[in-house]
């Protein structure tokens, strides 16, 4: 218990001094400042605005997606330059290894940067640097806010993964994915029923995380988390 309580008092002297940096570059601004950990980048980051965590539940919930950085501001300078890497708030791996930068911008603020992307996207079709994307994409809250019962879900959700992200949650996935193998499709409480009362979240995280990463389909892109929410196999591992 000593040992991680040093740990932890570390740990919290870094995040104290990164919160203090962000707010410091947010100035007068009155925007949200998010702190959040992404299973998906493995590690912790600090949003700026509301949108950009609503594109980080987004990422995390897409099976599509494999990893994301959503500070890639030093890379993706080093590669364009100063003034154009201002426009790239997240660079996205999907599954199949293409890589993607994105623009998070309101809709009414898309035509500030218009001028950066066409650069951008020029520099990328004239493959300029072999390290460059395959493409930039620009997210607004249409986008984002599509299905607001998925932003409400993993909103909730990605906060109990990340209590988990210490634990070895590979065997627990396993015993999930049996248990969807034996039946055609289970509710978030015969989930629970694999574990006992200390590691019934556990066995919630895993579950979870096999839906981030497209092992396990589920109704949560559509109705209320609940211990009725339903979860299966999907086509791809059955």
């Amino acid at each position: 218990m000593s040992r991680g309580g040093k740990k932890g008092a570390r740990l919290g002297t870094r995040l104290r001094g990164k919160l203090q940096a962000d707010y410091n570059r947010r100035g007068k601004s009155r925007y949200s400042l998010w702190y959040v950990y992404s299973p998906k980048g493995r590690r912790d980051f600090v949003l700026h605005g509301d949108l950009r965590h609503g594109h980080f539940l987004h990422a995390e919930s897409d099976p599509d997606v494999d990893f994301v950085d959503y500070a890639p501001h030093d890379r993706v300078a080093r590669l364009v330059g100063e003034v154009l890497s201002e426009c790239v708030d997240a660079e996205i791996r999907l599954v199949d290894g293409t890589v993607v930068w994105r623009s998070v911008r309101s809709t009414s603020s898309v035509r500030k940067v218009s001028a950066a992307r066409a650069n951008l996207e020029h520099l990328i079709a004239q493959r300029a640097h072999k390290d460059l994307p395959a493409r930039i994409e620009t997210w607004t809250e249409q986008e984002i806010y599509a299905q607001p019962v998925r932003i409400q879900n993993w909103n909730r959700l990605l906060a109990w993964v990340a209590q988990a992200r210490q634990w070895p949650l590979h065997e627990l996935g396993n015993e999930v994915a049996i248990l969807l193998h034996t039946h055609a499709e289970v509710l978030l409480q015969d989930v629970l029923s694999l574990g006992k009362d200390d590691h019934k979240g556990l066995y919630v995280a895993a579950l979870l995380q096999g839906v981030q990463y497209g092992r396990f389909g589920s109704d949560l892109h559509e109705q209320p988390f609940s211990m009725r929410s339903r979860f299966y196999l999907t086509e791809a591992v059955k």
